[in-house]
């Protein structure tokens, strides 16, 4: 590990897992005018819009936000950025370290960790009487990532795994582990929670079982036997052996939770009165707009959007497909400088995709020996421009959108790409439970049972819902 100029972690650079694939580089005016199309049509009925799967819950666009925080960090600006993706820094770990929640440590970062117990992380009240992440005097988040305060449900999030830490700070305690062991004892087992929860409860929802699981043909469970894990894609270390962050999954594949998001939240009977919560808007509105203390009509209840109580039902995200919800379309300003001018967030992502010299969908397909769809099955014109191929974030959110996915998960390509990703950087983290200890499983009392743990059972142990 080393630091920038700007003293920010810096180990890994952004690669690419298909190093012979040519860049898919179409004009840029089929770029902007695909990306256009990709809007939700405002006079289509909400409920129409939204995903039918039983495993999908909207808290889960949140938990996807933020596992993309923990591992992924470019403040490049699509102006400066290089046609060569080595050439743009990650400077965020590529690992499931929670340093977005941790830091450097309560030693070289105390601002995080709460004074009276250096052991705890700082969660306080806020000048509205709500326990909130501390804050400046603007009011922002005095958190390790600044994008966590974006919004009021991430953050709450964010405040929610400061809280699960803390509580193990206690366990650990309990279990009469020497004073000077408590802190790294605490973020490891807090650590090898979140990094379970990612495996074993977010990734199947998105990716389906036959990825992760007992059959699963990238993460394959054994039952008394570590698991086994099977990268055909992507290898976890570049030339000089650090972590990479690929761009086929920071600038394509993950990019499905945009179109995830909601364009109103009900997340308690406040906003449920009030037909739901904006996700975005004015400053100082109502609002899930971050950046501020958290009003107290504005505090979180998990159940309302995670499957918390089974006789209440959790809100659905929108599907995954083509389309953006409306607000999107217009992003208020990012807390991470320097603001980008590209504010339409669909050019933007399409524009970046040639930017960082992206293959085409039915490139990484082939190379895949996945089903190769055409561009007329995608919907995209025939001009000659696209030469029979299509960008990969459009192609990757158009097979979740076909059948066999029906906009419920990810297909072949996309689901792929994410699962090797996130296992591949878990199997490589020196920090991690697979490198660790791979036959690790959660117990209780932390988990409801051996083997079982889910990030509603970190909210619940959190002490959060």
């Amino acid at each position: 590990m080393y630091l920038t100029s700007n003293n920010r972690l810096a180990e890994g650079r952004f690669g690419t897992m298909f190093k012979k694939l040519p860049p898919f580089a179409p004009r840029d005016d089929l770029l902007e005018g695909l990306a256009r199309t990709m809007v939700e049509d405002q006079t289509v009925p909400d409920d129409s819009l939204l995903n039918t799967s039983p495993r999908l819950f909207a808290g889960f666009t949140f938990i996807g936000q933020f596992i993309d925080h923990d591992i992924t960090f470019d403040n490049t600006p699509l102006t400066q950025q290089q046609a060569d993706p080595y050439a743009t820094t990650n400077f965020r770990t590529p690992r499931y370290d929670l340093d977005s929640v941790y830091g450097r440590g309560p030693v070289t970062e105390p601002q995080f960790y709460d004074p009276a117990d250096p052991d705890k992380l700082l969660v306080t009240p806020n000048i509205h009487g709500v326990q909130d992440m501390p804050r400046d005097g603007n009011g922002r988040a005095i958190i390790p990532e600044a994008r966590n305060d974006e919004n009021l449900i991430l953050v709450q999030l964010h405040q929610a795994i400061a809280q699960f830490h803390n509580q193990i700070v206690d366990h650990a305690r309990a279990q009469g582990i020497r004073r000077e062991w408590v802190f790294e004892t605490a973020r490891r087992l807090t650590r090898w929670h979140y990094q379970w929860a990612v495996t074993h409860d977010f990734l199947p929802r998105f990716v389906g079982d036959g990825l992760i699981g007992p059959s699963g043909t990238v993460y394959k469970e054994i039952a008394g036997k570590p698991p086994v894990i099977t990268l055909n894609y992507y290898r976890p270390t570049n030339k000089d052996g650090r972590p990479f962050m690929p761009v086929e999954f920071a600038v394509a594949a993950y990019r499905f939770g945009h179109s995830l998001i909601r364009p109103f939240y009900v997340i308690n009977q406040s906003t449920l009165d009030r037909g739901g919560v904006p996700a975005f808007g004015p400053d100082g509105g109502f609002n899930l707009n971050g950046g501020r203390p958290i009003p107290p009509d504005l505090v979180i209840e998990w159940r309302n959007i995670l499957p918390v109580d089974q006789s209440f039902p959790a809100r659905k995200p929108r599907k995954i497909d083509t389309k953006l919800s409306l607000p999107l379309t217009t992003l208020p300003g990012s807390v991470v400088p320097p603001p980008d001018p590209t504010i339409h967030l669909a050019v933007r992502n399409s524009l970046r995709g040639k930017s960082v010299g992206l293959a085409s969908g039915q490139q990484v397909a082939r190379a895949m020996r996945a089903p190769v769809l055409t561009n007329a099955a995608l919907g995209l014109s025939n001009d000659p421009g696209w030469a029979g191929e299509a960008p990969l974030w459009y192609y990757i959110l158009k097979e979740a959108e076909l059948p066999p996915n029906n906009a419920e998960r990810l297909g072949a390509v996309g689901g792929r790409i994410v699962a090797e990703v996130l296992v591949g950087l878990l199997q490589r983290d020196p920090n991690s439970y697979l490198y660790l200890d791979p036959a690790w499983k959660p117990t209780p009392p932390i988990a409801p049972a051996t083997g079982q743990f889910t990030f509603v059972d970190l909210l619940r142990f959190a002490g959060a819902a």
